[in-house]
């Protein structure tokens, strides 16, 4: 193997370590053919002819266009991007060659970002650049024992540079990292639509949802009610909602104000609230029913700034026209509507009471697995299996109040969350999702939690830790795990948070108001940027020239040598930068015998260590850098 060759191989080495996370990503037959074509480009001493490889990119791209449906686009663009780099490598047959591959695997480092921004594949990205940064070290000549050492230095300090240019760079309004995705699936999102099933599904699922930061006293765990959907028209077995076509004027209603900031990736525009909204965030309003929902839809991370009021009830107009909507049922379940008029026999407002007597009186269980509904659903559950999740519940609860004459809803979004003690935050995860319901009752909307009745401890506690029987169906332990690990996984968690904070939801508003903080401007333009860039600038050269002073005096026998010629000049015999050793000899005739004696063998063991000697002697050097400090 040849010089070249052999350099090339930790080019190639560095390109598999940064395409590695793709494999999560990218369809796996291409990930196996980029990381074949490497190896083999690396065990090949002969290149392939060229029209040998011709016929390689269309059928990777067919290939790719079957597997995805697409070129573009953030998964077809990086398939598409990381081939061509797997093929590249057939045409490398010269320094300069590997360095074009080389540069291109600089870009491709940035590519697992687009999927995936967590603290875990940013440490992925730092290891791939000292990685590139090592093979390109390689490639300039470093011997392989040094070459880390010098990679590691390179991206140390550069990383004051990196840092100026992240927070100076002008920001959009959007997060750094923002592409939409083609194949997005929502399996940790609440659906369209509810039925039996639909909610109890995502107990299995502990993705985390969004994140909360309360300004002052947060609520109770039992007041987090997150709003995210109302559903209005039930067919027998599903319920669905309208969005945007309710039509009815809502009241603020009394209770707390609270103001808080949420952290999210939106599902198809809709943004969880805690009820009940006052105001929308920007970029994002309020629709009828108190649903929030983004401007502009996206899936990228968002933040809004948000109010609610802390409260069950709201006032809202209903036309005679909604008030007949909210009590349309379809034909059927006949022993469930005679029950409802037997609990409204006191009337409206004893109706919810005593509804939610009869189901914590009446043998009700809450579970994840309960018996299938076929036909009377309603009637099957209220008199029959009596097991259900939340939405058996809501279901069930809004039919007998439409069947009591009292306009009614579901409410579908999540119930409660995780507290981080060390980040102060709130997560909410999809094993939070909930289903409640809603009653027009005198003129304004109450809420009414019929799982309430039948589980405390799932409003209470969360749906994982309600029952033992829900803990063992999620995979949840238990027992709670040890304190220790409870408090790794906290401190892990608020790392997250920060990260996605002040990282990935670094946009423009965190900009402006991190250079108001810096004292650069009240807002980001010219003159705030360029001092911004003034300030980088001058933070990382400082280290820049401490590397450049150190390196100067920190070889051995450069070192010495000043170190011999200022020893000299204390006792009045001058030597120029650009005399040599004989010519220092020469001018040091006067010392005295033993010094000059003592300072002749320093002089030929620096010729010998510095012109006769092959090879670098590093310790050799160090030795002799020692006893010049001795001399004197």
């Amino acid at each position: 193997m040849n010089e070249i060759e052999a350099q090339g191989w930790p080019v190639l080495l560095a390109l598999l370590w940064t395409m590695s996370p793709l494999v999560w990503h990218l369809p796996p037959w291409l990930m196996a053919v980029c990381a074949l074509a490497l190896l083999l480009r690396g065990a090949s001493r002969r290149l392939p002819p060229r029209w040998l490889l011709l016929p390689a990119l269309p059928l990777a791209a067919t290939g790719l266009w079957l597997s995805l449906g697409t070129l573009v686009g953030r998964e077809g663009g990086v398939a598409l991007l990381t081939a061509l780099i797997a093929f590249k490598a057939f045409e490398t047959r010269s320094p300069r060659d590997w360095r074009v591959l080389l540069a291109l695997g600089f870009f491709l480092a940035a590519m697992p970002l687009l999927f995936d921004q967590s603290p875990l594949m940013a440490v992925w990205l730092a290891l791939s650049l000292l990685s590139l940064t090592w093979a390109a070290a390689r490639l300039a000549g470093e011997p392989p024992r040094g070459s880390w050492r010098q990679a590691g230095l390179a991206l140390a300090l550069s990383l004051p540079l990196m840092l100026a240019l992240f927070v100076a760079m002008p920001r959009l309004s959007q997060p750094l990292w923002s592409m939409p995705s083609e194949s997005r699936l929502s399996a940790s999102g609440l659906g369209d639509e509810m039925e039996p099933g639909s909610i109890s599904r995502l107990i299995l699922n502990r993705a985390p949802a969004f994140s909360v930061v309360f300004d002052g006293q947060p609520p109770r765990q039992d007041q987090l009610y997150w709003r995210v959907m109302l559903l209005d028209s039930f067919d027998g077995r599903r319920w669905q909602g309208f969005d945007g076509q309710r039509g009815e004027r809502a009241g603020e209603g009394k209770g707390r104000a609270l103001r808080y900031q949420l952290t999210l990736n939106p599902e198809r525009g809709r943004v969880p609230v805690l009820e009940r909204a006052l105001r929308a965030g920007d970029g994002s309003h309020l629709e009828d029913g108190g649903l929030l929902r983004q401007d502009r839809r996206g899936e990228e991370l968002a933040r809004y700034a948000l109010e609610s009021r802390l409260a069950a009830t709201f006032p809202a107009e209903l036309t005679p026209e909604r008030k007949a909507f909210y009590l349309r049922l379809p034909p059927g379940n006949s022993r469930s509507r005679q029950l409802a008029l037997r609990l409204a026999a006191g009337g409206a407002q004893d109706f919810p009471s005593a509804a939610l007597d009869f189901l914590s009186r009446g043998g009700f269980l809450y579970t994840l697995a309960p018996p299938r509904l076929d036909g009377q659903a309603i009637d099957g559950f209220l008199f029959g299996s009596r097991q259900g999740f939340c939405e058996h519940y809501a279901s069930a609860f809004a039919f007998l109040a439409r069947a009591a004459g009292i306009p009614a809803r579901v409410a579908v979004g999540y119930l409660g969350g995780e507290y981080n003690p060390a980040g102060r935050f709130w997560l909410v995860r999809s094993s939070d999702a909930h289903a409640w319901t809603e009653l027009w009752l005198d003129g304004e909307w109450r809420r009414v939690d019929p799982t309430a009745a039948v589980a405390p401890g799932r409003v209470e506690r969360g749906a994982e830790q309600a029952l033992p029987a829900l803990r063992a169906e999620s995979g949840v332990a238990a027992t709670l795990p040890p304190q220790w690990l409870r408090r790794a996984r906290q401190q892990w968690q608020a790392a997250s948070f920060v990260w996605q904070q002040w990282v990935v939801g670094y946009d423009a508003e965190r900009q402006r108001g991190l250079f108001r903080r810096l004292g650069l401007g009240e807002r980001v333009d010219g003159g705030s940027v360029l001092r911004a860039f003034a300030v980088g600038l001058a933070l990382a050269m400082a280290p820049l020239a401490w590397w450049w002073r150190r390196r100067a005096a920190g070889e051995p026998l450069p070192a010495g040598w000043a170190l011999l010629r200022r020893r000299l000049a204390r006792r009045g015999i001058e030597v120029s930068a650009a005399q040599g050793p004989l010519e220092l000899l020469r001018a040091s005739r006067s010392l005295p015998r033993s010094d000059y004696r003592r300072l002749r063998a320093l002089v030929e063991e620096y010729v010998a260590l510095r012109y006769r000697r092959s090879g670098e002697d590093e310790a050799g050097a160090k030795r002799w850098q020692r006893r010049a400090r001795r001399w004197k």
